[in-house]
Formats: structure tokens, sequence, C-alpha cells
């Protein structure tokens, strides 16, 4: 494809993706009334009164680390002068945020693979069913779609193509060092956004060490400058923690609810007791009983002692039923992969399946991929393919994290972007599949 054929093509898909998002958000934009999570009366709260926190009285408001700062102060910026959060506001954020995603994903599959595996990657993220559903609703998983896919863009456009173009130890140390800290402000932006992005940055900065252009005591530095500025953002939101609420909560304050939530004696009983069912009928959980139960729990102080209850009751359960941990862990871990959503009240049969559809060929042609082109991701191979780090990573840390606290299958939305793009590369053939040389990467980059 030629340069000219190429941008155009690029043009394409932003529009598509311009139009199908555009169309889900005006069709649903009701939807974004909807406050499941908070976020829309802590932004409100932050922009009235500039406290991260919830209303008291009239005017007042309480600091709280129940939800993680970023998307909530993104959502305050839109709050207009007499403190409302219209609804079209919303909307044009998550719009620009599912583009950007969208946009993040088919350069990464351009400048590692091809044109073609660009463009079935833009479509695939583009009408990815939860991007699509979650961007109608004021949640965090299209800000941290968008912000994970900016991860791995600027990982591969910086550590990459240095590599591919300059031998090593003649990249200016600035520039290596300044890719590094916006790495690492990055990461700590997606941390500001899910702190379950820590065990991914924890994952990621080490691998800096193994890619670049850079000689072995530069990569180095460049290591100890990315988790410096990571570390910092971290300590930043712990200390302010510390000064608001007067504990040092380096997350959030919701930990041990989420445990609770997927550690409970209902939740246990219901893995043991559920039925049977085809993937498109299987029954949801049903958590009454639980909220009935948890919302009658002894009344704490504060909102982290009330955290630390949480845990306490989770961990008891955990105790004692450890078989049953052991299952919920693996229906946990399957149901953040599995690719039907289950049966619940005002979800049709047809768009259950519909959408499981969608998800049993994406992960299909990622069988094709792994088992076609085998012999290339073998351990062998395993420096060159550190440029594929983040997404393995990414991975590695939602399927580690959601096995054991509470999970969904909207809770992989980040990794579902990186998902399209390995899927995409169905359509290379075995020759190819070498990511347009990426054992460059590795070849200018001695130890």
């Amino acid at each position: 494809m030629t340069q000219r054929t190429s941008f155009w093509t690029s043009i394409a898909i932003i529009l598509f993706a311009m139009v199908v998002r555009g169309g889900v958000l005006v069709a649903r934009i009701d939807g974004l009334s909807d406050d499941p999570d908070a976020y829309r009366v802590i932004a409100t709260t932050l922009a009235q009164t500039g406290v991260l926190g919830l209303p008291v009285g009239d005017e007042g408001a309480a600091p709280t680390a129940f939800r993680p700062p970023l998307y909530p102060w993104l959502l305050s910026l839109q709050v207009d002068s007499v403190g409302q959060l219209k609804n079209s506001s919303v909307a044009i954020l998550h719009w620009l945020l599912g583009c950007l995603t969208v946009w993040f994903s088919y350069d990464i599959a351009r400048r590692l693979f091809s044109d073609r595996v660009a463009v079935v990657t833009g479509i695939l993220v583009t009408l990815d069913p939860i991007l699509l559903w979650q961007s109608t609703l004021v949640m965090t998983e299209t800000l941290a779609a968008a912000l994970t896919m900016a991860v791995c863009w600027w990982w591969v456009n910086r550590y990459h193509n240095d590599a591919q173009s300059k031998p090593a130890c003649q990249v200016s140390a600035t520039s290596h060092l300044q890719s590094s800290a916006v790495l690492g402000l990055l990461l700590g932006l997606a941390f500001l956004c899910r702190p379950t992005f820590l065990v991914w940055a924890g994952l990621l900065i080490p691998a800096v060490l193994f890619v670049g252009p850079a000689c072995r005591v530069r990569r180095g530095v460049s290591f100890a400058v990315a988790g410096i500025v990571f570390a910092s953002i971290v300590g930043a939101w712990t200390l302010r923690n510390l000064s608001a609420i007067g504990h040092p909560i380096w997350a959030t304050s919701h930990g041990g609810y989420t445990l609770l939530l997927g550690n409970n004696d209902s939740f246990y009983d219901y893995l043991k007791d559920r039925p049977l069912a085809a993937p498109w009928n299987s029954p949801a959980w049903d958590a009454e009983p639980f909220f009935a139960d948890y919302a009658k729990r002894q009344s704490q102080p504060d909102e982290v002692a009330d955290d630390a209850a949480a845990y306490e009751r989770a961990k008891s359960t955990i105790q004692n039923r450890p078989d049953e941990f052991v299952h919920s862990c693996c229906v946990r871990l399957g149901r953040l992969w599995q690719p039907f959503p289950h049966a619940t009240p005002g979800r049709s049969t047809a768009s259950i399946v519909a959408v499981g559809l969608f998800y049993v060929i994406v992960d299909a042609m990622i069988l094709f991929v792994l088992f076609h082109h085998r012999r290339a991701l073998s351990l062998r191979y395993g420096r060159r393919m550190i440029i594929a780090w983040p997404a393995i990573a990414l991975v590695i840390t939602l399927s580690g994290v959601h096995s054991i606290y509470w999970s969904n299958p909207r809770m992989r939305a980040p990794a579902n972007p990186v998902l399209a793009i390995v899927a995409a590369t169905a359509f290379l053939s075995l020759k190819n599949f070498s990511c347009k040389d990426l054992n460059a990467t590795t070849a200018a980059a001695p130890d």
C-alpha cells in the first residue's frame, strides 16, 4: 500500500470510528445520567468545592479515596457554572477517548505489522461490544482503554522505532530519558484511573532494561527514571489521602468491598448450586441478598475502617471455605475472558448471542495466530518479542487481579484493543509475522 493510500485508509478508519462511536453515544445518551459508581457526584463536588469527595449538607464536602481520582477530575472540568454535568459533555469526552483508542490501536498494528492488519484492528476495536457499551456509562473503562493503548503506542513508537533506526548508544541520552519519563507518566495516569495498573507498571517498567537502542548503563538509568516518575505519582496520591482523610491509602478505600463482592457466602453458594446452562442462557448471580446483608453491616467510623472490615469479612470467608475460594478463582478468571455475557433481566438472548459470537470470532482468530505462528512466538525469540510485553503483561495483570477480586467481562475492556491487534495478525502470512523485522529491536541493543 502506498503512503498516500495508507494516509487515506487511516482517515477512513478514524471517520468510521467517529461515526460508530458517536452514533452509539447519541442513541444511548440517556444512560449517561446514571451514576452507578458515584463518579458524577464526586466530579460535581470537586468542581463546586475543590474537594475530591462527597457532598455534606448544602455546601460542604467530605474528602474521599473511595474512587481513583483521574476520571472524576476529567468530569469535573465539564461541570458548568450552575453545577450541572451534562450528558452531552460526558458523551463528547467518551467519544474522543474512544476514537483515540481506535487510532492508537490502528497505528500500533500499522507500525508493527501491515496496513491490512491495521485496518482489521481498527474495525475490531471500533465495533467491540464491551467498549461500545461501556462508553455509554459513567464508568472508567473508556478512559482506561485509552490510557492502556497510549502506553502501548508510546512503547512501540519510542523503543521499537529508535532501535531500528540508530545503533546502540548513538541515541541522545536526553531523548531516551524523556521517553522513559513519559512512560512512567502514562503508567501513573493509568494507575490514577485504575489502581489495578500498579501491577502492570511493576511488570512493565523493569522491561525498560531490555529494550531500546541504549547501552546497559543508559537503559539502567532509563529504568530508574520511569520508576521514579511512576512512584512519584503513586506517592503524591498517597500523601493526598494521608493529608485529606488521615490514612496513607495508596490505591482506594474500595478494595475491601471488591474483594468481598467476589468472596462471600452467597456467591460461593451460587457457584456450588448453579445449574449447567448454555453460554447464552447462563443465569447471573443474584446479588440482592448480599447487598441486603451488606447494608446491615456494623457501622464504622469512616470509609477506611469500613474497607478494612470488608477485607476481614472476605478473608474470613476464604479461610472458612478454601476449596470454594480456589474454585471461585477459576470461575472469576473464566468470567473475565468469557465471550458470552450472562443472561440478566432486560438483556435479550439475541443480544447475548450477537456479543458472544463477536468474541468467539476474535478468540478463534487469536488461537489461529498462536498456533499458526507458534515458532515465531517460541521462547528463543523472547528478546525479539519484548516489544509485545506491554500486551502480555496487561493480560497477566488483569487475569491475576480479577481472579481474586470481583470479575466480569467489562473488566477486561482495557485489554480488548491489544487482543484485537493479535487477532488481526491472522491476516498475516507466516513469512510476514516478524513484525517488520522485530528482531531489529534487539539486534541494535547489545548488552
